[in-house]
């Protein structure tokens, strides 16, 4: 199965999925000028906004279809959760605490510049964001899951040692604007990678029953 067709068989979930590509949108250049801390962002990562994957560009996408397959199961699992949980409280926690800025600068006409000042500087900073680190962790850990079933449909080793050390350093740096500095959840990462070896599940959750259904056909 292409990437195109995976597309295609994802919308039995999400019917109003979309993938564009970040080199021919002006909103994600426009978000690459805001995140000064990600030099990365216009040819590294993928990002979800509502019901939309924007990828890095389609010749990323061309040249890496296995790896833009499994990120894009990783982004439908932030899909998923947008959808349990409504994607306005999905969308406020994950940005959380830096969504609060635009909130402070308006509050500034109500309440001493005294106050909202150090306020809004406090929320600029890369404080640890738990939410976000929690939805991230629930899409990386599932990422285990199906880098290994596709791996052994496809029969190539995932080196999944390699992908827990890449994984965990998003967590610590500034890929997302470090949102977790503490090293808490390693363990986590450990027990989820032995778990994918074995085809176990890393979580229970039903995502993976979507993820089992995507991940044989590609």
């Amino acid at each position: 199965m292409s990437f195109q067709e995976l597309v295609t068989a994802s919308k039995k979930y999400f019917p109003k999925l979309q993938i564009k590509y970040k080199d021919q949108s002006w909103l994600m250049r426009l978000i690459s000028k805001l995140l000064i801390f990600n030099n990365g962002f216009m040819t590294e990562y993928t990002t979800v906004i509502g019901d939309t994957i924007y990828f890095p560009s389609e010749r990323f996408v061309k040249y890496h279809p296995v790896s833009s397959s499994v990120v894009l199961l990783h982004e439908l699992v932030h899909l998923h959760d947008q959808k349990r949980v409504g994607r306005i409280p999905f969308t406020f926690t994950y940005l959380f605490p830096q969504v609060l800025v635009p909130i402070c600068f308006l509050l500034f006409a109500l309440i001493s510049w005294k106050v909202m000042l150090p306020l809004t500087i406090f929320c600029m900073l890369p404080i640890p964001a738990f939410f976000r680190m929690y939805w991230e962790k629930r899409a990386y850990l599932s990422s285990f899951y199906v880098l290994q079933s596709i791996g052994n449909r496809m029969r190539f080793n995932p080196h999944l040692k390699t992908q827990e050390s890449i994984f965990l350093k998003y967590f610590h740096s500034s890929s997302y604007y470090y949102m977790w500095p503490f090293h808490d959840i390693d363990r986590k990462f450990d027990q989820a990678r032995e778990s994918a070896i074995v085809g176990q599940r890393p979580f229970e959750d039903p995502v993976f029953d979507m993820l089992d259904d995507l991940a044989s056909k590609v």
